[in-house]
């Protein structure tokens, strides 16, 4: 039996007494400890019996009857631990009787009394299907446990879908008052992209459903215009629905800068042929109108055509954005009239020839 220290671990200390360590040899108190300690962790209350017992046994027995004692508790704990204390508080007292098996004996005896006679057919029926109904609760466990996950997930969705419901009944109030004062030519593009925002987010649809009528109605963009405003928005919205409700109320930076970037104005084309009598008329030559887009296969300035913006989108409306045109075909009508670029340097040779001598021929 080894005798190396490091008891004195564990709660023993709650059942083993002063005066139990006292009576215990001095070199052996480790391995009692120790020994109080592999015996209640089987059961508390075999520990505290077994802390009685040893020292009495350390000053009776040698290693060999100890070893022997904590086998045959250990064994009959085994198979029932209230019957386990009983034998480890009288075991000692038989191991003086004159014959010495009968210690085991009387183990033997009441481990048979404790276990009883062979299980029947039927309690074995019954301990197997016991057995197999805990090895399928134990693999419904975690199919309970994700079910409790499914069903805070989709009330935490039903919330949502809740709130979604609530914003689609207040968009189909708002929307018949709006159609109203939308003019027509727009709505077929007003109801296609309206709709496209309602099925991400109904709340984001009655934001743009007040811009989108302003945006169209004020002939600020396009339908095209309108319909790339919405895409942009869109991908805002699928990022951040907060955000993306900012962006179709207007409310945004980038909003803004999406409608400047896409708003339209007058197109010149639509009004080309006007601002071409009108400067032909006050000019009292035929003049064409270009744009600016086709610079690159006229000159800037000529005798016989005006350069003017594609688009004119100084104003908000159309009215004024021609007054605009026609300030600017008036401009360019007048230098044509009065030969400002039939003027040519070979017209003044002797005040080239003056700046050539004075600052050189960069001059010229």
């Amino acid at each position: 039996m080894s005798t190396q220290g490091g008891g004195g671990a564990g709660n023993v200390g709650m059942y083993v007494g002063r005066d139990m360590l006292a009576a215990v040899p001095e070199e052996r108190r480790d391995d009692y400890l120790r020994l109080v300690q592999e015996i209640s962790d089987l059961k508390y209350q075999l520990g505290v019996e077994v802390a009685r017992q040893l020292p009495r046994l350390f000053q009776e027995q040698d290693d060999a009857a100890i070893e022997r004692y904590l086998d045959q508790v250990r064994a009959i704990a085994d198979v029932g631990w209230k019957s386990g204390v009983e034998v480890a508080k009288q075991l000692p007292d038989l191991y003086h009787a004159p014959d010495p098996g009968i210690a085991d004996a009387y183990v033997e005896i009441v481990t048979e009394a404790t276990v009883g006679p062979p299980d029947d057919d039927e309690t074995r029926a019954f301990a197997s299907e016991l057995e197999e109904l805990e090895r399928q609760l134990r693999e419904i466990e975690p199919k309970q446990q994700r079910a409790t996950e499914l069903k805070s997930l989709l009330a935490a969705r039903d919330r949502r879908d809740e709130r979604r419901r609530k914003h689609a009944q207040e968009l189909a109030a708002a929307l018949p008052p709006i159609l109203a004062r939308l003019r027509p030519k727009h709505r077929e593009c007003y109801m296609r992209e309206v709709r496209l925002v309602a099925a991400a987010d109904p709340e984001a649809a009655l934001e743009a459903a007040n811009t989108m009528l302003d945006l169209l109605n004020g002939e600020r963009v396009s339908h095209d215009g309108a319909a790339e405003w919405v895409r942009r928005g869109l991908d805002v919205l699928e990022k951040n629905k907060e955000v993306g409700r900012g962006y179709f109320r207007m409310g945004s930076k980038y909003s803004l800068e999406v409608l400047e970037e896409l708003r339209e104005g007058l197109a010149l084309r639509q009004v080309a042929r006007v601002l071409k009598l009108y400067a032909t008329a006050l000019s009292g030559r035929d003049v064409a109108v270009r744009g600016i887009d086709e610079m690159e296969s006229v000159d800037r300035f000529g005798p016989d055509h005006i350069i003017l913006p594609s688009d004119m989108r100084f104003f908000e409306d159309d009215d004024r954005n021609f007054v605009a045109y026609k300030v600017a075909a008036a401009h360019g009508a007048a230098r044509i009239e009065f030969g400002t670029y039939r003027f040519t340097l070979d017209e003044i040779p002797d005040t080239v020839a003056d700046l050539t001598t004075k600052y050189g021929l960069g001059a010229a």
